[in-house]
């Protein structure tokens, strides 16, 4: 099984490099740093994780078509691809959280499809001339030391760019919020449509679920530290979907929604009755979480759903008065303990 790894850049950046540096020797095929408005720059971050790793291939997961020109992404990805020596990938989809910038989301797939194909004929040596509905350019031309290939991974959560992706793309992401045969295999079948009309082998696009992982020897204290994101996007479903009792379910909508921060800061604040309304068999369903072993098991349930590639978010786990680093890395850190088994699958 192939391993992906996100780590968002909400620490330092002399963090984030340890944190990379643990996930390249512990074997992960890629690093994804997240792309979010306003964080540390995720191209920026990606550069210098490239330096101080050896192996790992380097991307975004995932950048979007609306903050960065193409032209420009396409001269950022061959500069980093020539610091990788040759390691980096494209990780787009259509963004998430840019309605605070004013930003204008319509027609998202139609918009991701026309950035995908300027970078990719940019990033060939191309001298283009384009006229499209989002981008005009002329006679634009990369250097011709760094013109290179770059793979490309989408991540989705819609029909539309799941098909875009089985056009396009080396591999998607596909972010399913409960990890559930069903769910699972609507995407893969959105995909394997795609590929089929344009005449690929579905087959030859990776496909990675996403999953949250947070993982401890103390495998009660990690699944505590993703109890919050659980109610979360339980919260995001109906009551019937949640299978739970409609007082229960309100009660752990309205406690989510009354916590402060972000649900995987350390200083966070909810409910404790949280903690008892989230049962483990919740936590089973929105997040891989547990002792090593207990995660191995979980990751084996995605590998028998017919998967050879997971993509992991990292969460830190949380303990009273610990850094968010100190959490992400005793998770990435229970990662490496689990590569060789995940390796086997």
């Amino acid at each position: 099984m192939r391993v992906e790894v996100e780590l968002s850049p909400v620490i330092a950046t002399s963090e984030l490099l340890e944190l990379a540096k643990l996930v390249d020797e512990a074997g992960a095929d890629r690093l994804g740093i997240s792309d979010v408005a306003m964080l540390r720059d995720t191209f920026l971050v990606q550069a210098l994780c490239a330096e101080a790793t050896n192996r790992v291939q380097i991307g975004s997961l995932v950048s979007n078509p609306y903050l960065r020109h193409p032209a420009a992404v396409a001269a950022t990805l061959a500069t980093l691809n020539e610091v990788s020596q040759g390691r980096a990938f494209l990780g787009i989809g259509v963004g998430a959280g840019l309605s605070g910038l004013g930003i204008d989301q319509s027609r998202p797939a139609r918009r991701l499809e026309e950035f995908l194909l300027v970078v990719d004929r940019l990033l060939s040596g191309e001298q283009l001339d384009w006229d499209g509905p989002a981008y005009r350019i002329r006679g634009a031309q990369i250097a011709r030391d760094i013109a290179c290939r770059v793979p490309v991974v989408v991540g989705t959560r819609s029909r539309q760019v799941a098909m875009l992706a089985g056009r396009v793309a080396d591999a998607v992401v596909v972010g399913a919020r409960e990890m559930r045969a069903d769910a699972l295999e609507r995407y893969r079948g959105w995909v394997h449509q795609g590929a089929r009309a344009a005449g690929r082998d579905p087959e030859e696009v990776e496909i990675a679920p996403r999953v949250t992982l947070c993982v401890s020897r103390d495998g009660e204290a990690a699944r505590r530290s993703v109890t919050l994101y659980t109610a979360h996007y339980l919260s995001l479903g109906s009551v019937e979907q949640s299978g739970l009792q409609p007082e229960r379910f309100r009660l752990i909508r309205r406690l989510a929604g009354e916590a402060t921060g972000w649900y995987f800061e350390p200083e966070v604040r909810y409910s404790a009755e949280l903690d008892e309304l989230i049962t483990p068999d919740l936590i089973e369903r929105f997040a891989v979480a547990g002792t090593p072993r207990e995660c191995l098991d979980q990751v084996r349930l995605i590998a028998g759903m017919g998967y050879d590639s997971i993509s992991m978010n990292v969460a830190a786990v949380r303990r009273p008065g610990g850094s968010m680093y100190s959490g992400l890395r005793e998770t990435i850190e229970g990662l490496g303990e689990m590569m060789t088994e995940i390796r086997r699958m």
